[in-house]
């Protein structure tokens, strides 16, 4: 995300030529009133086009803005805020990552790599590639939320076309109707990749609302119906599956099974005990390896963890860095109490994954996240996150019951 939103902030960082050609689009005269000194000393108004403007001459352009219908206004507003959030170098790569992907065919980093800012970068991909723009935006809500997971039939290929989709729409009717909402619904459909994964972003009717607004100098209740979102995921290489919503388990059960059934064309959820997270293997040292050199991990910590005792309470060690090792610890506590290790159950870790700083950063990055069994975990959809998803997979921290799909 970038800082928060400033129009003086965002026209005096964007280059006059490229908000130039943002009026242009919108059907406005790129052209402001500025005071200039006669020969003789005298101040006089020159208008002239706003890539004539000096660099850091913003105060023309918001007095055009100003001048415009409310309408207008809003509607620029609103499209400078979203390239304002793009403009950081999180987002600028989710565009590049949406550019490269093959119902796009192109590659935009040589051009962005040559610019000033990141204002620059995101302004250009707006009026340039459009479509890209917008997809990069659904990528950039993925990145910031934590999702439900289950794993099904690795390998499938999902529903993607309209047509096909019908049956999960009805599916998502049925299931918001419940709650009084969800009476019309439209999805989305973005693919991303490394790993690759279907986004299935599907909008709803959310409740009736009045909204204030003005008329004028007249505040009126508008009525609006506004949409809710919910997020589903499918990653064909590991079989995951993910939704972003906050519910019951019950409720999330009943949304994965949806998608199973009106995306996947699967008959039904899998067994719910198959390959939930299994963290046994951490009641012991480990050295979290194997790891592949390109990912450039420096080291992995067990920062927290709770061990379940005879399924009657709940112990739990913290590394804080100050203290000894946290498995001597666990061991000193176990052996003072006269637990044996093998009649606990790890039940929670937080761990943490620190990367080796490149030259081109402040500090080096890191991704701390939990993991709960059955099925709870915090890692989201960013790079690093997907990073230690890997990882976890890959160490054996989910049951070894894999679920394939059966052959036709």
């Amino acid at each position: 995300m970038g800082t928060d939103y400033s129009p003086n902030n965002f026209i005096r960082r964007t280059p006059n030529c490229l908000l130039e050609k943002y009026l242009k689009s919108k059907g406005i005269a790129p052209q402001v009133e500025i005071e200039v000194k006669s020969v003789d000393g005298e101040n006089q108004k020159k208008t002239i086009n706003v890539s004539e403007l000096e660099e850091n001459q913003f105060k023309p352009i918001i007095a055009l803005i100003d001048l415009l219908e409310q309408e207008k206004q809003a509607e620029i507003e609103k499209d400078f805020r979203d390239i304002d959030e793009r403009a950081c170098k999180a987002d600028i790569a989710c565009l590049i990552e949406e550019s490269q992907w093959e119902g796009h065919n192109l590659d935009i980093t040589e051009n962005i790599e040559q610019m000033s800012n990141h204002y620059e970068r995101a302004m250009w991909v707006f009026l340039n590639h459009p479509t890209v723009f917008k997809n990069s935006g659904h990528f950039q809500k993925m990145d910031g939320v934590a999702f439900k997971k289950a794993y099904v039939w690795k390998g499938l290929t999902p529903n993607q076309l309209d047509s096909e989709l019908e049956d999960f729409k009805q599916k998502m009717i049925e299931h918001y109707k419940k709650e009084g909402r969800g009476k019309h619904c439209f999805i989305e459909v973005l693919k991303r990749s490394a790993p690759e994964r279907y986004c299935y972003f599907v909008y709803l009717e959310d409740y009736g609302d009045i909204l204030n607004e003005f008329e004028g100098e007249i505040i009126k209740g508008k009525p609006v119906k506004p949409t809710f979102e919910v997020i589903f995921v499918y990653h064909t290489e590991s079989g995951r599956i993910e939704t972003n919503t906050r519910a019951k388990r019950d409720r999330i059960k009943q949304l994965h099974e949806a998608f199973c059934q009106g995306v996947l064309n699967m008959e039904k959820l899998p067994d719910k005990d198959s390959r939930m997270y299994n963290l046994e293997k951490l009641k012991t040292r480990f050295n979290f390896m194997p790891r592949d050199p390109q990912d450039n991990i420096a080291f992995v910590k067990l920062k927290f963890i709770e061990l379940e005792v005879d399924f009657k309470r709940r112990i739990s060690f913290t590394d804080n860095s100050n203290r000894s090792d946290i498995y001597n610890l666990i061991n000193d506590a176990l052996n003072q109490q006269n637990i044996p290790l093998s009649s606990v159950t790890v039940t929670k870790v937080n761990m943490q994954i620190v990367f080796r700083k490149m030259t081109d950063e402040r500090r080096a990055k890191s991704v701390a996240f939990g993991i709960g069994t059955p099925d709870w975990c915090s890692l989201k959809d960013s790079l690093t996150h997907q990073i230690a998803q890997k990882y976890v997979e890959r160490w054996g921290l989910i049951s070894d019951e894999t679920i394939e799909a059966p052959e036709k």
